[in-house]
């Protein structure tokens, strides 16, 4: 059983996978569209296990362009 700070590392890798120059407009598309299948077709296209698309697809739709995220200082 993995660890909740494995989780996240993993959850974290496919995100950035997702955000890969091959799949960045795919995913784009999908929630331009807000279409989940599309998105899961996308994580199946890229290899992102079945375990990990609930959190991948929750993280992707939330997220809106202007997010602020906090600076790390």
């Amino acid at each position: 059983m993995k660890t909740l700070n494995e989780r996240i590392v993993d959850v974290s890798l496919h995100l950035q996978t997702l955000g890969a120059p091959e799949f960045r407009s795919q995913v784009q598309e999908a929630v331009d569209k807000k279409d989940r299948n599309l998105l899961l077709a996308v994580c199946n296209k890229a290899k992102v296990p079945a375990v990990y698309f609930s959190a991948v697809a929750s993280v992707v739709f939330s997220v809106s362009p202007n997010q602020k995220w906090p600076e790390f200082w």
